[in-house]
């Protein structure tokens, strides 16, 4: 008990150690707004895909092919579904150059679809049936897109 009697002073005594005098008005950080999107892409969509959605839906497509077994089985489909899930979050900010407002819209919502479906996947490790229905919605959402924006190119295979 005695050992912890130092530990509990100093936690209670932490709120006090930031204190301000009176005498001294805090004056308030006024934050700079920035002329541009500090996040521009990097590169191109269709690369973006290539090299960080196309390495998960092919590891996803391999390990849904056949019943995971064990944790271990299932570690690829929670890695690739969390990363098609997150990516299609990012995605959705970066609308194609010149979009109008409704394929704007389209593009924001596929993502979304694409993000749901995703996120139910993640979230159904474990159930193998499941897991096969919502990865065939995100390949549908994905393909939607692809159909969409990319002139029916690029159509990913169950």
């Amino acid at each position: 008990m005695m050992k912890f009697l130092p530990i509990c002073l100093f936690v209670l005594t932490l709120p006090f150690l930031n204190r301000v005098p009176i005498s001294h008005p805090v004056t308030p950080i006024q934050e700079e707004t920035p002329a541009a999107d500090p996040f521009q892409p990097v590169d191109n969509m269709h690369h973006f895909m290539e090299y960080i959605s196309e390495p998960s839906y092919k590891g996803l497509k391999a390990a849904l092919a056949t019943q995971p077994k064990g944790r271990k089985g299932w570690s690829p489909i929670k890695s690739g579904a969390l990363i098609l899930a997150e990516t299609s979050a990012l995605v959705a900010e970066r609308v194609p150059e010149g979009a109008d407002a409704e394929k704007t819209k389209q593009w924001k919502q596929i993502s979304l679809d694409v993000y749901n479906a995703g996120k139910a996947l993640y979230g159904s490790v474990g159930d193998y049936e499941q897991a096969k229905k919502h990865y065939s919605v995100m390949i549908d959402n994905c393909n939607r897109c692809h159909q969409t924006f990319a002139d029916g190119k690029y159509q990913l295979t169950k």
